[in-house]
């Protein structure tokens, strides 16, 4: 495992442990939400990074996890809670994600706006890029996976 990939474990075990109060542990798979089969829906919230590099990082989850994220940040009730606040909640931690692996990365760069899709079979691409970081993590019988693509 190299540097990057422990600093973006690290990363997202801080994001989301002191947001969420959730343990986030390294699941060892790389395969994408897509590959793994079976989650229904799931959301993925992207930001794109520019300047020294030009990228995107994304950060995916199912819709309990999403869920799970919006009650605890927003203070809802399940009843409660809408399709916006799910967007919202993960959009918030794509972007905390993406600025904390932004400060890894060459001098200068910029994070833009984050971007949640949702859906059941789906498949985002941010033209000119490919992945060049997967990291799969845990987080009690969840799934979160993160993933840098960076243009050529």
């Amino acid at each position: 495992m190299s540097q990057l990939d422990d600093a973006i474990g690290g990363i997202v075990s801080t994001v989301w442990d002191s947001v969420l109060g959730i343990q986030v542990e390294p699941e060892g798979s790389t395969a994408a939400f897509g590959q793994q089969g079976g989650h229904g829906l799931t959301y993925a919230g992207v930001v794109q990074i520019s300047g020294a590099w030009d990228g995107a990082v994304s950060v995916q989850c199912s819709e309990r996890a999403a869920r799970h994220a919006a009650r605890t940040m927003f203070g809802l009730d399940d009843a409660d809670v809408s399709t916006a606040d799910l967007q919202d909640a993960l959009g918030e931690l794509t972007n905390m994600t993406g600025g904390n692996i932004k400060a890894l990365l060459p001098e200068t760069c910029y994070l833009g706006l984050p971007v949640v899709v949702e859906g059941a079979d789906y498949r985002f691409r941010l033209p000119g890029s490919a992945p060049v970081r997967r990291s799969t993590f845990r987080a009690g019988e969840e799934l979160i996976v993160v993933t840098m693509l960076e243009r050529a």
